[in-house]
């Protein structure tokens, strides 16, 4: 579970993207590469980010169905084509001056691992691979590109005290 004392230090999420806000899923069959992402996935962020948190994407394969995406939802940063994860993780904690402790990362592979060994919650998602319970504090219920980050940010906003007032104008 996400602890309220390690919730309110996060100022930034950052997530990968396939098989954690796609279903890790790639469709061929024209010029574009297809990937769907879960509107409620993209909505929870919205409300992170009204709790102040910056939110981030660090990819290992690059689309312009992520770019695309991330415009849409106002997405701080987009590292896409990264081969070592960690070694751009670290160039993102100087870039936005932040600690790994501030930071929340939600994976799926093992490409995550060393990241998801460095920041304050790990997070693998529900069909993420065995080897990151080694390393993550919480598995989400819901598998990646179903839902899992709506989820993790629903959990996340709860332990900070956000999630009431951030749903408040919804329960008029």
């Amino acid at each position: 579970m996400i602890s309220a004392e390690k919730a309110r230090l996060i100022k930034a999420v950052i997530l990968d993207i396939d098989g954690v806000l796609t279903d890790g899923r790639v469709g061929y069959g024209g010029p574009e590469l297809i990937k769907f992402f879960h509107y409620r996935d993209g909505h929870w962020l919205k409300l992170a980010m009204r709790a102040g948190i910056m939110v981030g994407l660090l990819s290992g394969r690059g689309s312009p169905a992520n770019r695309e995406r991330a415009a849409e939802l106002g997405i701080t940063f987009v590292r896409e084509n990264i081969h070592d994860k960690l070694e751009e993780f670290e160039k993102i904690l100087v870039e936005y001056q932040l600690k790994p402790e501030e930071c929340l990362y939600i994976g799926d592979d093992v490409i995550d691992m060393p990241v998801l060994s460095r920041v304050g919650i790990p997070v693998a998602v529900a069909d993420g691979v065995p080897e990151l319970d080694e390393v993550v504090i919480y598995r989400t219920k819901t598998p990646g590109g179903h839902g899992a980050v709506c989820e993790t940010m629903r959990l996340l906003l709860q332990a900070r005290g956000d999630l009431d007032g951030l749903l408040e104008r919804y329960r008029r």
